[in-house]
């Protein structure tokens, strides 16, 4: 997969383009239908399969209040690579790019040699967002181009969007969203050394780096989590924890029966169910109280999701070469007896 950042940096002269437009914050499955129907017209003609994103999102631009990201930037780029895309143009979204009109977007997709773009619903671009579907397909039919938008994608009536799906993960609602997803909600990163204080404790933690202005979630979770080593439950808290004053927001994992060093590796975290909110407590000793009763109820809920026969997390951790564009809608926590391997 290639990427780029500027367009002067795309060659001149490359095969023609099918091209996504989007987001895909999230990549659920509104946008994997999206990317599925701009992989269909680039297989029937013969076209690079490729996708435009922007950083910053266009909301997060203009907007005064920044909704939390499901996805970083890393973690959109490795769902394309997985995805199988060719080629992928990340679009830095400043004043001029905002300020350009219908008619200059469409010829700078003819200067890359568009063929085929392919958009969800609804969608707006130009100058203040003023022009729509409708105006892209006319003006993409006088440019040589075709232009298809993706109907919105529903799930029991619900239309599916990156919206929703935060909505879901604030409620704790972690199976509504995974089901909108196609598979749990997942961060990923390298793990860092913290402060030791959960070895203290008698749960050492993996810890890793939100780097998000904003988090999706707050809270103790149920976990399944992706390691070099295989995959393993365990229980995660999500937030600035308070009772140790914590400062930015931080990702910390206690995986069971795990021993092994993972400092500056990376780690997939998939979250199963919301077991409380973060809190405040008096004392170090009413933490260690709370934490061995959070590792309980995430080993029970572990034991419980095995014995129900749910599809395998483990459907999500393929190879990085491979995604599917049409993912199981439930999913099993590793054994939490499973040894180091």
């Amino acid at each position: 997969m290639h990427l780029y950042r500027h367009f002067a940096d795309y060659p001149q002269g490359e095969p023609g383009l099918a091209l996504a437009i989007g987001n895909f914050d999230g990549f659920h499955r509104g946008h994997q239908a999206v990317i599925a129907k701009m992989k269909q017209e680039a297989d029937r003609g013969s076209l690079k399969s490729s996708v435009m994103i922007f950083e910053p999102q266009p909301l997060e631009f203009f907007g005064r209040s920044v909704p939390p990201r499901l996805y970083t930037l890393r973690s959109k780029l490795k769902a394309f690579k997985q995805a199988g895309i060719d080629t992928v143009f990340c679009v830095s979204f400043t004043k001029d790019f905002a300020s350009l009109s219908a008619e200059q977007f469409v010829d700078l997709l003819r200067t890359l040699n568009v063929r085929c773009v392919v958009v969800g619903s609804p969608f707006s671009f130009g100058r203040q967002g003023r022009a729509d579907f409708n105006d892209l397909k006319r003006l993409c039919s006088q440019a040589g181009i075709s232009a298809f938008a993706i109907e919105q994608v529903a799930l029991s009536g619900q239309r599916i969007s990156s919206t929703k799906i935060r909505e879901y993960l604030q409620q704790g609602a972690l199976h509504a969203a995974a089901e909108c997803l196609g598979r749990p909600f997942s961060m990923s990163g390298r793990v860092v050394r913290g402060r030791q204080l959960g070895r203290t404790l008698g749960f050492p933690t993996a810890n890793v780096n939100l780097n998000r202005k904003v988090s999706p979630l707050d809270g103790v979770y149920t976990v399944s989590v992706q390691t070099p080593q295989g995959l393993f439950a365990g229980v995660a808290n999500v937030g600035n924890r308070p009772t140790v004053s914590g400062g930015r927001s931080l990702l910390e994992v206690f995986i069971f029966d795990f021993d092994d060093d993972l400092y500056g590796r990376e780690i997939e975290v998939f979250f199963l169910s919301q077991i409380r909110r973060e809190i405040k407590f008096a004392s170090l000793e009413d933490l260690k109280a709370q934490l061995q009763r959070d590792a309980q109820s995430a080993r029970m809920t572990a034991i419980f999701a095995r014995q129900q026969g749910l599809n395998s997390v483990a459907a999500c951790c393929d190879a990085e070469d491979t995604f599917s564009l049409s993912l199981p809608s439930s999913f099993e926590l590793p054994s939490v007896d499973s040894k180091k391997r």
